[in-house]
């Protein structure tokens, strides 16, 4: 039978992220984001082209992107580590990856995408022996920082993207114009005019930035927060989408607002036959945030889909408090088979049992705990043993 909406603890989602490695890696691991031109243009403090004459000094000759307080913007300025950055230049194949020390490089020029941390710059993105806001110029050609493989320090490679400073300061230009129109869009003060300007972000046909996606990903911790005006903006979004368009970022920000998108379950609904428009597995996640147990009859098929997809609707059905869903979501859980060890593929195929066996524990399943028990037994749900202990608890009245 149908009944409220039931929350899944996020403790339990957050514990078992880290605990598969699933998460954030720690802070300090030793990582160089791939950021773009564009990305770092929205999020540097300043961006200068200049040329290194010191230690960690930077003489420059332009300030592309003024810094907030004018009084910084002096003609040599201190970036902190920038002595620890590699300036051997390895080479690269053909299929990207580095073939081993090339030559060293002999140009200072550079252009820094900089953040202010107190009273010192220090380069976007910085990660040991090479930063992704740092790039190197050498008679008009353009070199990165990359991290290939594994642990292990940056590499400074031939820039495979804006291979030359001319290409390079072009996306620069293109990515400071998208910046400001981005924050002339926050300071748009009606809601409902807001709502449709940030909409326009979630396609790239109608987005300010094109086919970049750096604001579109900002949209989802902005839009939800509008409310009424957003649902309403998002509605429309989904109605008038054409063929082609890409609606997973739009259906994201139906799932964080929550409840309050009650009216489009419709038009989610209708997505759950357009897998070429949405992955399903997020219409199915918003359908259960959302919370409208109507839906459960058109949602229990997909637990005959991908494990990832069942694990979806097997969440849905305890926010709906849907107990009739028991014995299709037990039907669907996988053979130990699939769990059998330690791989990405495993570790992956023991979070969705998890969250299936989260699901049946949330809606008082009679055979969550004898389940329980038989999946410990796999070697990839072991990392997990004191997550599934609550539903150990849980008594089995067979």
């Amino acid at each position: 039978m149908a009944g409220n909406s039931v929350p899944l603890p996020r403790f339990f989602v957050i514990g078992i992220s880290l605990t598969l490695g699933l998460g954030v890696p720690p802070a300090g691991a030793d990582n160089l984001p791939a950021l773009s031109p564009h990305e770092m243009c929205a999020d540097a403090d300043a961006i200068v082209r200049g040329e290194r004459v010191g230690v960690n000094r930077v003489q420059v000759h332009r300030w592309i992107l003024q810094p907030p307080d004018p009084v910084l913007a002096v003609p040599v300025i201190t970036v902190g580590g920038l002595e620890m950055h590699g300036r051997t230049i390895a080479a690269r194949n053909p299929g990207g990856k580095r073939q081993g020390p090339s030559r060293r490089l002999t140009s200072q020029r550079l252009i820094c995408f900089l953040e202010r941390k107190g009273e010192h710059w220090r380069v976007l993105a910085t990660a040991r022996e090479g930063s992704g806001g740092l790039i190197w110029v050498e008679e008009g050609r353009c070199y990165r920082y990359e991290k290939l493989t594994g642990p292990g320090p940056c590499t400074l490679l031939p820039s495979g993207e804006h291979q030359t400073e001319k290409e390079l300061l072009a996306a620069v230009e293109k990515g400071l114009s998208d910046r400001a129109e981005w924050e002339e869009a926050g300071r748009i003060a009606h809601p409902r005019e807001r709502a449709i300007v940030l909409c326009s972000y979630l396609l790239p046909r109608t987005s300010p930035e094109g086919w970049h996606g750096t604001y579109r990903k900002r949209v989802r911790r902005i839009l939800p927060k509008l409310g009424s005006p957003a649902v309403k903006e998002l509605h429309f979004l989904l109605r008038e989408a054409h063929p082609g368009d890409q609606l997973d970022d739009a259906v994201l920000v139906l799932h964080d607002l929550g409840p309050a998108a009650g009216t489009t379950v419709p038009d989610l609904v209708a997505l759950l036959g357009r897998p070429e428009a949405v992955n399903p597995e997020r219409v199915i996640e918003a359908l259960g945030r959302i919370g409208d147990a109507t839906v459960a009859p058109r949602l229990l098929p997909f637990l005959e889909h991908e494990l990832k997809i069942r694990a979806a609707v097997a969440g849905a059905m305890a926010r709906f408090a849907y107990q009739d869903a028991v014995p299709q979501i037990v039907k669907a859980l996988p053979g130990l088979e699939v769990l059998r060890g330690a791989q990405d593929g495993d570790r992956e195929s023991a979070y969705h049992v998890y969250t299936m066996l989260q699901a049946l524990h949330e809606l008082k399943a009679e055979e969550v705990s004898l389940l329980t028990r038989k999946y410990l037994e796999a070697p990839a749900m072991q990392p997990m043993h004191n997550l599934l202990e609550p539903f150990l608890e849980q008594r089995n009245q067979q």
